[in-house]
């Protein structure tokens, strides 16, 4: 009885477990403009919502709204995050209907808008190289000091009279 207990509960254990690690299937993409000229993407598994750790094989078109063509071109992983992607060219700037395809791990195919942007530039902040007097004019000015008053003492050392005994 207490074998089959056992066996029964762990059978129950791997087989609620399984759904926890077991990703595959299709995938889903979340597509999007980045705010300039690259199309970015986010993989996910449709099953479980989980992130796509692995290598997934991804290209963008665009057709721009007077026809204008573009791609395809690869998307590559990003250093920004696991399971997601950028476009390897800029987008040229307007208006287009974007789709990026995916074979690998499986098929999977999404179209946005996105408008195609120059991204402001990053403010900048200037730091000053001027930090007032040199290290070397501070030194010859200690320098002509001291000498200053190396010179004084010898001088009055000269005109006093020396007391005789």
């Amino acid at each position: 009885m207490t074998r089959r207990l056992v066996f029964v509960l762990t059978a129950l254990l791997v087989l609620l477990a399984a759904p926890a690690y077991a990703h595959g299937g299709p995938i889903k993409l979340e597509v999007q403009g980045d705010g300039g000229q690259g199309v970015t993407a986010t993989v996910t598994y449709q099953n479980d919502g989980h992130y796509v750790t692995g290598q997934v094989d991804m290209t963008v078109t665009a057709v721009a709204q007077d026809g204008h063509r573009f791609g395809p071109v690869k998307m590559v992983a990003s250093a920004e995050g696991q399971s997601f992607y950028v476009s390897d060219q800029p987008l040229p700037v307007g208006a287009w209907t974007v789709t990026v395809s995916a074979t690998q791990p499986s098929a999977a195919q999404k179209t946005v808008s996105v408008t195609s942007k120059v991204a402001q530039g990053r403010p900048t902040t200037t730091v000053s190289t001027d930090n007032g007097p040199s290290a070397i004019l501070i030194i010859i000015g200690f320098v002509v000091l001291v000498g200053a008053g190396c010179a004084v003492l010898l001088l009055r050392r000269r005109r006093e009279p020396q007391a005789t005994h």
